[in-house]
């Protein structure tokens, strides 16, 4: 608690405590590629705040949102969703060949809530298998963390902020991945 007491007082506060979670993140739950997203459930879409692969995943971009079992149990029930194979993550995720190429089978997401909303969510890829009963229960102890790491992230601008900075969209705009 004595880090996280620090962080909060430093300046760029959400940049340095998203780089805690991702570090315990790492070392308790395991993941070899990791994003984070917040989401416009009115445009149907999230955009991408952090990444560990912008050649793959930029920062910034946004990704299509679809009505799924994904949907069901982040955005709408707020639970964590995991799954230890390709198959199942081809049943949610339009890029599943994208993540297939990169070498992951399993991923996880790791909703923060707050006031009853999904605010964002972290993103963990990870071989197949990966992620068991117990590595889940490992990334629910990261929680609230995370849940701080976005409040703190979305009191600045909701539209360039990222847990890596500011970040200035291109000149033609953030892309839309899977439209």
């Amino acid at each position: 608690m004595a880090r996280i007491t620090a962080i909060l007082a430093a300046p760029d506060s959400a940049v340095h405590l998203f780089a805690y979670l991702r570090e315990g993140l790492k070392r308790d739950v395991g993941s070899d590629l990791t994003t984070a997203s917040v989401f416009d459930l009115g445009a149907m879409r999230g955009r991408r705040v952090f990444t560990d692969n912008a050649a793959a995943y930029p920062v910034g971009n946004f990704k299509r949102l679809d009505r799924n079992r994904f949907y069901d149990t982040v955005i709408e029930s707020g639970q964590v969703f995991a799954t230890t194979r390709i198959e199942e993550i081809a049943e949610v995720f339009f890029d599943w060949e994208k993540i297939q190429g990169l070498g992951f089978g399993s991923n996880l997401n790791l909703p923060a809530i707050a006031d009853g909303q999904v605010i964002g969510t972290v993103n963990l890829l990870a071989p197949t298998g990966h992620y068991t009963a117990a590595r889940i229960a490992a990334a629910l102890a990261w929680q609230p963390v995370a849940t701080l790491c976005f409040l703190l992230l979305l009191r600045g601008n909701p539209e360039t902020d990222s847990f890596i900075g500011q970040v200035a969209a291109p000149a033609a705009g953030p892309v839309m991945e899977g439209a």
